[in-house]
Order: structure tokens, then sequence, then C-alpha cells
């Protein structure tokens, strides 16, 4: 290191010094002093592919898309065959939600390394991204013929049958997920089996929650069938749903995590109850409703909202904040919703979004009710405000679940690349036959989509007034 600088400091004009330094720092782990010397370098060099390399990967190893997106087109324009320049491109441009010109990085890639399990998978998963998940399957497919060992191209390959309405197929393929080390967080019970599909009868099944919250307000309604084969059954769920899902069937212990848990025979995660219950399109549990409210909860918030809304009124809650950043709507996007004669807005979100509400509520008209609690008790009051109104209008989170939960009709508002579970039908789901699906038309574009919902808010007036 000591050399490189001097050298550095004595031929400054030298690119190849500033070259072996930058690339000397970056195998150090210094990124920010790598970048500096890979830029002294592509001065006095511009059009160096190696240099230009090291300078994008370092750019992307500090999650600088965007950055190192110029050197990495300069490079592929220059020498198209440089070793990892293409597929480095695609995995720019699908960080920047670009995956039309990542699958023709990756195409790039694939035909310069047609036995590439990597490029297969991600040139699979571009495609994906473009709502085209059956040709997505090929390239999958391929991957696990190049690298059958790889559990993400498995879990890949099912979550495309998924999202074609293949559920026994899907759910198969996707329990490779728990190959990958990114769920390995989940549980081990040193001595107790996973459950692999066998017998129940007289035994305790420790279930426990994978995923987010609205994740196990959906697949909740396995926990009968386990009941049916003869099992006790033992639900770990999150703490802040423990109150709203002692109401779920099939459960006869309910244990929040960080409790103690109840002696069991074997465990299974809940996001695997699909695959081992044989889900089919024609065998999802449809027994809905499956939670019910809290009943002075509920004789609470039906005085206050109907002390709100005028007789004849639609009585509409909405909730637009989600946890993941593509399925959350901008408030302002409700702007043509709240302008529908004849609806009420009631706010249904909680603790996030609420600085929207501040901005916008009065101009749009929402009403934000006041005395709704935090935490666990907070669901309960969410549960009980979504059973005394006539249709719920969300985005893609946990509130939508425990309204399709509650069997109460929905208007769910999807992203560009909607959630494997919401599948390929134009707008509707077996999952919550109440649902009324909004699939984004255009990329990014939120108001297109609550247009579309403000003018069937406006039909259903119509049709409760006519």
């Amino acid at each position: 290191m000591a050399s490189f600088r001097a050298a550095a400091a004595m031929r400054p004009e030298h690119p190849v010094v500033w070259f072996l330094l930058g690339v000397t720092l970056r195998t150090m782990g210094r990124a920010e002093q790598a970048l500096a010397a890979l830029h002294a370098a592509l001065r006095l060099r511009p059009d160096h592919p190696d240099t230009l390399f090291h300078f994008a990967s370092v750019q992307l190893e500090l999650l600088w898309p965007d950055r190192a997106l110029p050197a990495l087109r300069r490079l592929v324009a220059l020498r198209p065959s440089h070793e990892g320049a293409a597929f480095a491109l695609g995995g720019a441009l699908m960080a920047l939600d670009a995956p039309e010109e990542a699958e023709r990085a990756f195409l790039l890639t694939a035909l310069l390394q047609p036995d590439g399990a990597a490029v297969n998978n991600n040139l699979g998963a571009a495609i994906m991204a473009q709502r085209r998940p059956g040709v997505a399957l090929g390239h999958f497919r391929r991957a696990i013929r190049i690298d059958p060992s790889r559990p993400e191209h498995r879990k890949n390959l099912g979550i495309a049958q998924l999202m074609r309405g293949e559920l026994e197929e899907g759910f198969r393929e996707y329990e490779w997920r728990m190959g990958q080390a990114v769920w390995q967080w989940n549980r081990s019970y040193p001595g107790k089996p996973v459950w692999d599909g066998g017998p129940l009868a007289g035994r305790t099944i420790l279930v426990h929650y994978e995923q987010g919250l609205g994740d196990s307000v959906q697949f909740v309604r396995y926990l009968p069938l386990l009941k049916a084969m003869g099992a006790r059954t033992v639900f770990e769920c999150q703490p802040v749903l423990k109150r709203l899902l002692a109401s779920a069937p099939g459960i006869d212990a309910l244990v929040a995590r960080g409790e103690t848990l109840p002696d069991f025979d074997c465990c299974l995660s809940l996001m695997s109850l699909p695959y081992r219950c044989s889900t089919g399109a024609d065998r999802i549990p449809r027994d809905i409703p499956y939670l019910r409210t809290d009943p002075e909860r509920a004789v609470f918030w039906r005085e206050l909202v109907y002390g709100q809304a005028r007789p004849g009124d639609l009585r509409v809650g909405i909730q637009w904040r989600a946890d993941g950043g593509n399925r959350s709507i901008p408030l302002e996007c409700f702007e043509a919703l709240s302008q529908v004669p004849g609806a009420r807005l009631f706010s249904l979100q909680q603790a996030t979004g609420l600085d929207e509400l501040e901005r916008l509520g009065e101009r749009f008209g929402i009403i934000d009710l006041p005395g709704r609690r935090a935490g666990a008790e907070g669901f309960l009051d969410t549960a009980a405000l979504a059973e005394c109104m006539d249709l719920v209008v969300a985005c893609d989170s946990v509130v939508g679940h425990v309204a399709g939960a509650l069997g109460k009709p929905v208007f769910l508002a999807l992203p560009w690349l909607g959630d494997w579970r919401w599948m390929n039908h134009p707008d509707r789901t077996p999952w919550y036959p109440a649902h009324r699906l909004f699939r984004m038309a255009r990329r990014n574009d939120w108001h297109g989509v609550m247009a579309r919902v403000a003018e069937a808010v406006a039909e259903k007036v119509h049709r409760a007034r006519s």
C-alpha cells in the first residue's frame, strides 16, 4: 500500500499506478478511498475496461447503482465481452427498477455465458419483473438444470408458478426458500422435527409465523385443517397480532413471539402450510370470515362511525401506507376518491402515514376518529373500524388482509408488479372472494389506479342509491 501511494505521489500522471492503488484499497474494504484512486485513473485513461469495471463495482458495493450506471454503460459499449460487465449492468438496472433494460443486459451475458446459472436466474427475474412469469419459467428451469443445488433458483421458479396460479407446483418449489440464508432467521428447535405432512392425530404441532403481518392474517386460515387431522395446535404469532388472532378458529394455544412455548411434538413455518396441505386453486380454505371483532370495541366504534356518516353515505375506510415502499400509495392520489359524491372516507391508517393525513386530511374530507390505541390493542380497533365500513380501499398491506378475513368488500390497489399471492387474474383472487383487485396499468402510475378506484366507488354509490 505504501509503495503504491509513494508511486502515485511520484508519478501522478501514470494511470496504472492509480488503478493498482484503487484495486488494492478495494480489496482492503476502503471503498471511498478506492473510488478516489480509480477516478484519478479514469481521468488519465477514461476508456480502460478494467478501471471502468472496478470503479462501477465499488459503487455497486456502496449501493449506488445510479452512480455506477454511466461507467457500466460505457464499458459494455466499449467491450461487450468484458467478463462481468453486462451482468453487473443488469444488476444495476434491476436495482433502479428498469427490468426491460436489465433483460437486454442479461441476454447479452447469456450469449457470452450460456451455461451460467446466475445469469439465467437473473434473466428470469428481469422478465418476471415485467409481469411475464410464463416466459421467466424457462430461464429459472435452465438455471436449475445448470446448478440444481441453489435454493434461490428453485424458489424463484416457485414464485413464477404461483404468479401464474399454479399453486400446488408453486408452493412445492417455494419450500426451497428455507435453504436461503435470508430465511434462516426463522426458528430452530433442537430435537423437534419439522412436520413432513404425516399423521397428526394425538400430536401437538407448533406453527410459527414467517414474514409479515399480512402473511400471518392470510395463512392462519390453515390452522383448522391441522385440527381436522387430530392435532393440538400452537400458533406463535407477532406480538401486535395476538389480540386480533385470538378470534381465529383452529388454534388451541396462541403464543406471542418471546413468550414461553408449551411443549410440542413437531413444528412448521406458517408459510409452509399451503404446501403441506396440498393447496391447489380449488383447495384454498375459504371459510370466511375467519376473524371476529371484539364486541366491546365494535360497539364503541360503530357509535362513532355512524355519528359521522350522513344518511345514505357509503362508508369507505381507506389505508394508503404499507411497510414496503413500492406498495404504498401517496395520499395525494386519493383526491379523485375524495370527490365522489356520497362516499364518506374514514382513515384506517395505523402509525405510519399520519403526516400525510395531517397535511391532506381536511382538504380531502377524511375522518380520523380519535381513541385508537397502539400495538396489539390498535389492531383490535382497526378490525372493529373496518367492520363498520361498507367498503375498504387499501394498498397491499395487513389492513387489506384483516378486512378480507372479516369478509368485508375490499378494493385493493396493487403496484405494477403485484406480490405472487395476487396471481394473474385481472381483478379477482381466490384468497378473498370479496376482494376486487386494481392493478397498475403503467409503472409508477398510482394516479391512474386510484382514478379507476374512484370510478368503481362512484358506481357502488349509485347502485346503493338506486
